[in-house]
């Protein structure tokens, strides 16, 4: 079985109550961030490595996300740019995350100095604490411990849930195309039963009166 990434698996998502428990399972300032950050915010975790403290705009809650691309016709890098909005409630935590890491040694300019390798293995360590070992259909995922992808999975599918236009949540998460936002439209059967039952839910109730 080939691997899948966790966008192609419908079901490898977590639902908010389990965000909860991982971040929960969490004891510093610095995990706490790790999720809350793709959690409220949908970046992808090469994006979240590579913020830095002047991308987080707190006058205007919002970060300004930086992705190089090489241009097909001439092989130029250059550099496109979104603005993502963020809450008050994770800009406050990181006010006190920056005041916090004023202990260590790091002085750079990066909001998390680590690797990619890093993040994922204090995902898998959160994960196994929260109780959350495996995400997603083993029919379709090989790999299934918790991952940073699952929580922008997680966040495109509680903005489709909470109403939010598909235009929208495309600029967001900064897809090239509307295709591939569409994939977060697709819920799993349970989604679909849930969201039919609550259309005729005065019916039921009138039935079982």
């Amino acid at each position: 079985m080939t691997q899948v990434t966790p966008i192609r698996d419908l079901k490898a998502y977590l639902e908010p109550e389990q965000v909860e428990r991982v971040i929960a399972a969490t004891t510093n300032p610095r995990d706490l961030l790790l999720v809350r950050i793709p959690w409220r915010t949908g970046i992808r975790v090469g994006e979240l490595i590579a913020l830095k403290v002047q991308d987080i705009d707190f006058e205007n809650r919002s970060i300004v996300i930086k992705v190089q691309k090489m241009r097909k016709i001439d092989g130029k890098a250059i550099e496109r740019r979104r603005i993502v909005p963020i809450d008050q409630g994770t800009l406050q935590m990181i006010k006190e995350y920056l005041e916090w890491r004023k202990q260590a040694p790091y002085k750079g300019d990066l909001l998390f100095p680590f690797t990619r390798q890093r993040v994922n293995q204090i995902f898998w360590k959160l994960g196994r604490k929260a109780g959350i070992k495996e995400i997603g259909d083993p029919e379709v995922s090989q790999h299934r411990n918790l991952h940073p992808h699952h929580l922008r999975h997680s966040f495109a599918i509680h903005c489709i849930k909470r109403g939010m236009s598909r235009d929208r949540l495309q600029k967001i998460l900064g897809h090239q195309s509307p295709t591939t936002t569409s994939v977060y439209l697709q819920y799993s059967v349970k989604d679909l039963h849930d969201d039919y039952d609550k259309i005729w839910e005065d019916e039921t109730a009138e039935t079982k009166d």
